[in-house]
């Protein structure tokens, strides 16, 4: 599926700020004056944090084998009912609920004016922050050569999703395909994105942004569904459903004793991908 909302943008750069995951932001309190981003940059959920919550069944900061197993072990038996299998429909439900109130709430914070519509400016706007982002030398213009981008600073993870995001940048948005993508292509995507998503009207509504990020969610939770299958059995065992969990343990556990504590937390090279684990809740 085309990823032409602007949800897939904006959490996009939630994912390049908090170095991999759906880091959603925190929408309680009162409406931030930042625009166009409103504090999403600020508010993320960091990953460490989001890790011990989910994993730290004893609360006493950090996370040991053991617990990472049970909890793995009740959030498998919750998603597939206690049949032994989650089906992808399975899988796609676990947070779908979650993921729509997030949706509910990132669409308010980019409704600028609070008339529950989106005009073109107010949907392009953390796209265009994207675009500032990597404009570094300020011509007002994006190369997609990578070695233009060699010296980002934000550790291994940081580099990596970094790339990722510059590459699908890149890719929806250089329509010459000529290594730069300028001013007058990015507001034309964004332009033809909008007028898509809005069906040819000049606002697009809660329920069309709603109903884009949802197909957008269910798309990004299919491939993650289809790496995680190794046996192409078009279910996942417990062992499957947790097999990114536990390498994200072993890559966190630097002295290897087991226990990932909230200094291996802090460390530089955490933030390196859980995406499954913030799927799955």
């Amino acid at each position: 599926m085309k990823e032409r909302a602007v949800i897939a943008t904006v959490l996009s750069i939630l994912c390049l700020a908090a170095g991999g995951g759906w880091a959603f932001a925190q929408m309680e309190g009162p409406r931030q004056s930042d625009r166009p981003m409103r504090g999403f940059m600020r508010d993320q959920v960091r990953p460490a944090d989001r890790f011990l919550a989910t994993f730290d069944l004893n609360h006493d900061g950090k996370v040991a084998r053991d617990e990472m197993n049970k909890a793995e072990a009740a959030r498998f038996a919750a998603a597939s009912r206690g049949s032994g299998a989650v089906t992808e429909e399975q899988f796609a439900a676990v947070n779908s609920t979650q993921f729509q109130q997030h949706s509910a709430q990132l669409f308010r914070r980019l409704d600028w004016n609070g008339d529950g519509k989106l005009s073109l400016d107010e949907y392009a706007g953390p796209q265009r922050v994207r675009f500032e982002m990597f404009d570094r030398d300020g011509k007002g213009t994006e190369s997609c050569s990578p070695v233009q981008h060699a010296s980002f600073k934000a550790g291994s993870a940081g580099r990596r999703s970094s790339s990722f995001g510059r590459a699908r940048f890149c890719a929806e948005n250089d329509l010459n395909r000529d290594g730069t993508i300028t001013h007058a292509e990015f507001d034309s995507t964004m332009a033809k994105r909008f007028s898509e998503l809005a069906r040819g009207a000049k606002t697009v509504t809660a329920a069309q942004y709603t109903a884009d990020a949802r197909a957008h969610y269910r798309d990004i939770g299919s491939q993650i569904f289809r790496r995680l299958d190794a046996n192409q059995d078009h279910k996942l065992s417990l062992a499957e459903f947790s097999s990114s969990d536990q390498k994200t343990f072993v890559r966190l556990d630097r002295n290897r004793d087991g226990v990932v504590t909230r200094d291996e937390l802090s460390a530089p090279r955490f933030g390196g991908a859980h995406t499954q684990s913030a799927l799955k809740g």
